[in-house]
Order: structure tokens, then sequence, then C-alpha cells
């Protein structure tokens, strides 16, 4: 898991704090961004040869907008 923190970490996108990213958390202040860091887990899936379980995926929505329906990812 190191690798794909990091490759998301190189990627620009996730949390950072301080200068410092925290992509366990796997935070994302859009849907765009959000598809963009499922890329690159996509990307590292294939030249890991891993699988992720979609079942165990869930979006949390915070602030004023957490009822908004989410577009599917």
């Amino acid at each position: 898991m190191d690798v794909l923190i990091v490759r998301l970490g190189n990627a620009g996108y996730g949390c950072r704090l301080l200068n410092e990213f925290y992509g366990c958390l796997l935070y994302a202040d859009s849907q765009n961004v959000v598809r963009h860091m499922l890329q690159v887990c996509e990307q590292f899936a294939i030249d890991f040869d891993v699988k992720f379980n979609s079942n165990k995926s869930v979006v949390l929505r915070i602030g004023c907008r957490y009822n908004a329906s989410c577009e599917p990812l």
C-alpha cells in the first residue's frame, strides 16, 4: 500500500496538512478529483496485480451539501 499512497501523493490529489500528504484519508474536495484518484488506483492495481473491493468503498459528503446525492464514480 505504501506504493499506492506515494503515487497518490505524487499525483497531487488527496488531503494535505501543512504541506504534508495524508493519503490514507483518501480525501478529495470534488468528484472530479475522486475520479482522478481512482484512475491512479486503477493503474496501481494493474501494475501490482491487485483487486480493490468496491463493495467496501463509500462516499461521505461533509458540509452544507451533506445530503446532496453524488454521481456514480
